[in-house]
């Protein structure tokens, strides 16, 4: 299997799995919170699946062959270990020590070799660099978060552990990826994935500073 193929069915496979763990998500926030915190959440839900989807349809439309100086690539690939932080923050906030050993490796040693591996793809824009990236956003799924909350409890019913923890840096992971893939939907995809960060951080703050919304 060619990088490029390899590259398009991790992404594939990645529209399918954030799909699987954001609508649960979604369903399980409806139910147990009020209407006016579950609509903005559902509305940011549909739009990630929807740009996810509009951005691995598809064959590529560039050549991501070449290093790019510019901003918009900068700010996608940026994105991805921003979103994977934003998730840690949001389970295990400023502590170094997460609900399970997995967890807090994720956090010290993953996300900072997701940065690297980002910040290579940017300087030397070889298309295999995307397909490394998108192979190790992978791992964080592993189920592994212990925390029983709105978000967990229904894949710790069912499997011992969530692998939803960090579902949302997964997310942008993917539309971050297939944007620099194909080049194009660039502005979108930078909104929608700031957006989610943002909405993954605010929370942060909320949670564990003000126990709202749990």
């Amino acid at each position: 299997m060619g990088s490029d193929r390899l590259q398009q069915w991790l992404l594939r496979a990645g529209l399918v799995i954030s799909a699987v763990l954001l609508i649960r998500f979604a369903i399980d926030f409806s139910e147990e919170m009020k209407w006016w915190l579950a609509a903005p959440f559902c509305l940011l839900v549909i739009v990630a699946l929807a740009v996810g989807m509009a951005n691995v349809v598809g064959g590529p439309t560039s050549k991501y062959d070449t290093p790019h100086r510019d901003a918009k690539p900068a700010l996608l690939l940026a994105a991805i270990p921003l979103g994977f932080l934003a998730s840690s923050l949001d389970c295990m906030g400023l502590s170094l020590q997460g609900c399970s050993p997995f967890c807090t490796f994720v956090k010290l040693a993953w996300i900072p070799l997701l940065a690297i591996a980002c910040a290579i793809s940017y300087f030397v824009g070889k298309r295999a660099w995307l397909t490394a990236i998108a192979a190790m956003s992978f791992l964080p799924l592993f189920p592994h978060c212990i925390c029983y909350n709105v978000g967990n409890a229904w894949w710790i019913d069912r499997i011992g552990a969530s692998p939803l923890c960090y579902g949302w840096g997964f997310v942008v992971s993917v539309i971050a990826v297939s944007a620099l893939r194909r080049g194009d939907r660039l502005s979108a995809s930078i909104v929608t994935c700031g957006a989610i960060i943002t909405g993954a951080t605010g929370f942060f703050v909320a949670h564990h500073y003000f126990q709202f919304p749990w």
